[in-house]
C-alpha cells in the first residue's frame, strides 16, 4: 500500500512524461509493488495518466482483482510465517524440535497442525530420533525435564529418556487440538430432522477434556483437568431418534463407565437398533471425575437428580482431611480409583520426607511433580505433611455407595479397591435412569447384566424405586456376596435371583423367568471395563488387573452376550 503522504506526488506526476518507463517509475517511487504497477500499465495503456494508474491499482487492491499477483508475491513470506507458527505451537506442545522440523520437512508446511502432530504420534516424523524412548509412561510438563519425582521406580535410571511416550502425546493432542472427532452415526434409519446431531452431542461432551491453549501453565501440564465449573451438557431429545417400536417396554440400558474409541460407540450402537449414545460427565454429580457413555430407549423426560446428593468434592466426602490440605494441592475431585496397594506406604513416607526437607517451600516444578504422583496414586492428606491412601470407606462415600457396602468376609483390601475401580457412580447412573419412577409407580422387575457390586440396584434404591424382582447375572463370587448383603440388609422387599454365568440364560431359561415374574420391564447392563483373558462362560470373575488409562474398554464377546438376551427379551416381550 503507498504511504498517506503521497498525495503531493500525484500532484507532481501529472506534469511528468507520460511513457510507461516514466509513469512505472513513478508508481515505484509510491511504493506499489512492481507487478502491480505493470498489471496497471497493461490494464489501462502506456499513456494512462499517472493519477488514473493509481486509482486503478487502489481500486483493483479493495475489490482483490490482483489478489493473485499480490499472493503471489507474498506467498513465501506467507508460508514462512504461518510454517514458524505451526512450528512454535508444536514446540509448546512438548514436542522436540528434532521431531517437529522432521514432520514439517516430511509434510511440507501447508500442512494442517492436526496433519503434523498425527504425522509425530504416528512415528513418521520420529523414526530418526534414536533418544526417544517408549518407556516412560509420565506426561511430563517439560519434555526437557529430567525424570525422577519420588516414586518413579526408574528415577535412578541413566537410561530414563525425558520424551514424551506415543500415547501421551496423543493425550496432549487431544487437548490441545479443539477439533473433537465426533462419531459416525452407524445408521440413518431412525434419523430424525428435529433431534439433535450425533456429532453436536459428542462434540459436547469431548469439550471436557479440551484445556484451552491459553489456559494457565498448571492446568496444561497437569493430566487431570482444572477445577474451573463447567456448563452442564445439553439435555438430548426425548427418544426422537429410537424407532417407534423400540421406544417402549422393555427398557433397556446400556453403560460404560470407560472411555471408549468412536469406533467401540458405534459398533455398540449398531447392535442397539442404532441409537446414538448419550454422555455424561461424573463431577456434575458428584466428587469422581469420569467420563461415561450410555445407549438406551429410555425416555429423558421427568428425569431428576437423587437427594441427598453424594459429597462433590474430596474434602467433604473426606471432611477430616480438611484441615491438612495445602493450599498448591487444587484438587477437586478424583479421576479414577487406585487399587493398587504395593508401594504406597513407602512412596507416602518418601514425600513426607521431602516435604519436611523443603521448610514449606516449594517450586512450582515440585508442586507439579508432587500432584501428579498424589493424583496417580489416590493419595489424601492425613496430617501435617502426611499423605495417606484413600481408603474404601471414602470411595464408597463418594461413589454413592453405603458406607462398608464391600465389606463382606473374607474380602480383602485389595479385593474391595478392584471391586470399587469399575462400579457405577451411582448419582450419575440415577439421574439417567430416573423416568422410570413416573412410568411404574408400582415398582418393576429388573434384568441386571453384568451387575457388578450392585450399582443399577442401589441407584434405583436411592430413586425409590421398588424393585419387585431383580435377576443378576454376575461372575464375580465376592460381587454377588457383596449385592447379596446389601439385598438383605437394605430392607428389600422384591425376590434377588443371582446367576453366576450368563450362558446359563438359554432361551428356555429366559421364558421361564418372565412367565414367573410376568416379564421384564427394565434390563440394564455395565459391560465389563477390561481386558479379560476368560470366556463369558469362566464362572472366575475377569481380570482387573492394568490400569484404567490403559483399557480399550470395550469387550466384545460379553456385549454379544447381552444383546443375545437383550434380542431374545424383546422378542417374548412382543409376542
Amino acid at each position: 500500500m503507498p504511504p498517506h503522504n503521497m498525495s503531493p506526488c500525484r500532484t507532481q506526476d501529472r506534469d511528468a512524461p507520460s511513457g510507461s518507463n516514466a509513469s512505472k517509475a513513478s508508481l515505484l517511487q509510491m511504493n506499489f509493488p512492481l507487478k502491480e504497477v505493470e498489471f496497471a500499465i497493461d490494464k489501462l495503456g502506456e499513456s494512462a495518466p499517472i493519477d488514473e494508474l493509481v486509482d486503478f491499482i487502489l481500486a483493483s487492491q479493495l475489490a482483490g482483482e490482483t489478489e493473485e499477483v499480490v499472493s503471489a508475491n507474498h506467498s513465501d513470506e506467507e508460508k514462512k510465517e504461518k510454517s514458524m507458527d505451526k512450528r512454535q505451537q508444536l514446540l509448546e506442545m512438548g514436542f522436540t524440535e528434532q521431531e517437529v522440523s522432521a514432520a514439517i520437512e516430511i509434510n511440507g508446511p501447508d500442512k494442517s497442525l492436526a496433519e503434523l502432530t498425527d504425522s509425530i504420534v504416528s512415528g513418521q516424523a520420529t523414526s530418526s530420533n534414536k533418544n526417544f524412548s517408549r518407556s516412560s509412561g509420565q506426561l511430563w510438563s517439560n519434555p526437557v525435564h529430567k525424570p525422577g519425582f519420588i516414586g518413579d521406580p526408574e528415577a535412578t535410571s541413566s537410561s530414563m529418556n525425558p520424551h514424551l511416550t506415543a500415547e501421551k502425546r496423543k493425550r496432549v493432542k487431544e487437548e490441545y487440538i479443539n477439533e473433537p472427532a465426533c462419531l459416525k452415526k452407524p445408521k440413518e434409519v431412525y434419523e430424525d430432522n428435529t433431534s439433535s446431531t450425533y456429532a453436536k452431542r459428542m462434540e459436547a461432551s469431548q469439550t471436557f477434556s479440551k484445556v484451552a491453549s491459553s489456559a494457565p501453565a498448571l492446568q496444561r501440564k497437569l493430566p487431570y483437568k482444572a477445577q474451573k465449573p463447567r456448563p452442564p451438557l445439553p439435555k438430548p431429545k426425548s427418544c426422537r431418534t429410537v424407532d417407534l417400536m423400540v421406544a417402549k417396554p422393555p427398557y433397556f440400558f446400556y453403560a460404560h463407565v470407560v472411555n471408549l474409541s468412536d469406533d467401540s460407540w458405534n459398533r455398540a450402537s449398531q447392535f442397539l437398533y442404532a441409537i446414538e449414545p448419550e454422555f455424561a460427565d461424573t463431577q456434575f454429580y458428584s466428587a469422581l471425575s469420569r467420563k461415561e457413555g450410555y445407549v438406551h430407549n429410555l425416555p429423558t423426560d421427568n428425569r431428576f437428580e437423587i437427594v441427598p446428593k453424594s459429597p462433590m468434592s474430596i474434602q467433604e466426602g473426606i471432611p477430616e482431611t480438611r484441615k491438612w490440605w495445602p493450599l498448591w494441592d487444587t484438587r477437586k475431585h478424583i479421576t479414577f480409583v487406585n487399587a493398587e496397594t504395593t508401594g504406597i506406604s513407602q512412596q507416602c513416607n518418601t514425600i513426607e520426607q521431602m516435604l519436611i526437607d523443603s521448610r514449606g517451600s516449594l517450586t512450582v516444578e515440585l508442586q507439579q511433580d508432587l500432584l501428579y504422583q498424589i493424583q496417580k496414586s489416590g493419595l489424601v492428606w492425613g496430617g501435617p505433611n502426611k499423605l495417606k491412601p484413600m481408603e474404601p470407606e471414602h470411595i464408597e462415600r463418594i461413589l454413592g455407595y453405603p458406607v462398608n457396602h464391600t465389606l463382606a468376609g473374607g474380602i480383602s483390601l485389595a479385593d474391595r479397591l478392584q471391586s470399587l475401580k469399575y462400579c457405577f457412580q451411582t448419582d450419575t447412573l440415577g439421574y439417567h435412569i430416573s423416568g422410570l419412577k413416573s412410568r411404574f409407580p408400582q415398582g418393576l422387575t429388573v434384568l441386571s447384566i453384568y451387575s457388578g457390586i450392585g450399582g443399577s440396584e442401589i441407584s434405583l434404591h436411592r430413586l425409590g424405586i421398588h424393585m419387585r424382582a431383580v435377576v443378576s447375572i454376575e461372575h464375580c463370587e465376592r460381587n454377588r456376596r457383596i449385592l447379596k448383603r446389601w439385598w438383605n440388609s437394605s430392607g428389600q422387599r422384591g425376590e434377588l435371583v443371582q446367576i453366576d454365568n450368563i450362558r446359563k440364560l438359554s432361551s428356555d431359561k429366559i421364558e421361564m423367568l418372565m412367565k414367573n415374574f410376568g416379564g421384564f420391564d427394565f434390563i440394564i447392563c455395565q459391560n465389563p471395563c477390561n481386558l479379560s483373558t476368560k470366556s463369558p462362560g469362566d464362572s472366575e470373575s475377569p481380570n482387573l488387573s492394568r490400569d484404567a488409562g490403559s483399557l480399550e474398554g470395550f469387550d466384545f464377546t460379553y456385549f454379544c452376550e447381552f444383546v443375545r438376551v437383550l434380542q431374545r427379551v424383546m422378542d417374548i416381550s412382543r409376542k
